[in-house]
């Protein structure tokens, strides 16, 4: 059975969005990685099941590592 992952986002003032449903979770760290850029304050990455897969934290980090990769 194949995972959906949806990306969530939220302003600094914490009002949370579902953006974006995804079939990979490449796809779904692509979107993430949009709605920060584009302004969200917060951004995570949940299952089909509800289950947390990377929070912001994270997904800035994998951001910050494919920004300073040669």
């Amino acid at each position: 059975m194949s995972k959906i992952y949806f990306v969530h986002a939220a302003t600094d003032l914490g009002v949370p969005v579902v953006k974006a449903s995804r079939a990979t979770i490449d796809a779904a760290l692509r979107e993430a990685e949009f709605e920060l850029s584009g302004g969200a304050a917060f951004v995570w990455i949940v299952d089909d099941d509800g289950r947390l897969i990377l929070p912001t934290d994270q997904i800035k980090a994998r951001m910050d590592r494919s920004a300073r990769a040669p």
